[in-house]
């Protein structure tokens, strides 16, 4: 295999050197494409809109504890608060939600030949983190220059870093898994929305979840969005409570999920396709 460049000299191209331009080239095309099929051709404005729901969450929260004069229960800035559990949970559930659509019987007949499921759960995930890392830096940011939080800027941004790069992963796992799910069970296209969202209230965005009553702090540590949550906001608060921290928990659940969830793809996509 050959190829040639600007000067009109011929090298010759390994196989794997050919295969990742390819594959570079697969996905640069794909993620532009992406962007342009679901928001439009303004690439910024379109993404950055589909951030602003855990805002008007973190705004509307605010707002009501204000309004019934709450302190916030940990730290001093109830916004900050807030925003460190909110912003987590908002990354799980949305990558949840958009990683079921690549793998859905519609986008495989029409996407072209040379792109994989996979090629399509990359981009998707890609442009999901980039836009929610925009908005979260903008919404610390603000706190920090407008009303002073000093705290808005982590302390350790590499924890925050791996706290957001794991529960990603956490929503890309559960959307193979639902996305499976629902080509066997329509309806949990409509009943998973539902469940994602509601976890919110389950998922410590505003309250301590090492302050519960003990019996129920062993029912909420099953959940392992928490476990990002509390993660995520080590970061920003150094001293904050680590009795529901279990990092070695939300990685391993992590892990075994994606490990089931491409299982299960696997072996049911013959059946799947013979289905639709």
């Amino acid at each position: 295999m050959t190829q040639t460049y600007p000067s009109g000299r011929i090298y010759a191209a390994g196989p794997r050197r050919l295969a990742l331009r390819n594959q570079y080239n697969v996905l640069s095309a794909l993620l532009f494409r992406e962007a342009g099929m679901r928001h439009g051709q303004n690439f910024t404005l379109g993404y950055l809109a589909s951030g602003i729901e855990p805002l008007v969450i973190v705004a509307t929260i605010g707002l009501l504890f204000s309004a019934l004069s709450r302190t916030p229960p940990y730290g001093s800035s109830l916004l900050l608060f807030i925003g460190t559990g909110v912003f987590p949970i908002y990354l799980f559930i949305h990558t949840s939600l958009r990683l079921r659509q690549p793998l859905n019987a519609v986008a495989q007949r029409q996407r072209f030949p040379i792109e994989r499921p996979f090629d399509h759960i990359l981009v998707h995930a890609l442009l999901h983190l980039v836009s929610s890392a925009v908005v979260a830096i903008g919404f610390f940011a603000s706190l920090y220059l407008f009303f002073g939080v000093n705290a808005a800027i982590p302390g350790d941004p590499v924890t925050a870093i791996a706290a957001l790069l794991v529960v990603l992963m956490l929503g890309i796992a559960t959307g193979i898994l639902n996305s499976v799910i629902a080509r066997i069970i329509p309806a949990w296209d409509l009943l998973w929305p539902a469940i994602a969202r509601a976890s919110l209230h389950f998922s410590g965005p505003y309250f301590v979840a090492a302050y519960l009553p003990p019996d129920s702090r062993w029912y909420f540590a099953l959940n392992p969005v928490i476990h990002g949550v509390n993660w995520f906001r080590h970061a920003f608060y150094p001293f904050y409570p680590n009795q529901l921290t279990d990092y070695g928990y939300i990685v391993t659940f992590t892990v075994v999920l994606l490990f089931f969830g491409l299982l299960l793809e696997a072996g049911t996509r013959r059946f799947l396709e013979e289905k639709d």
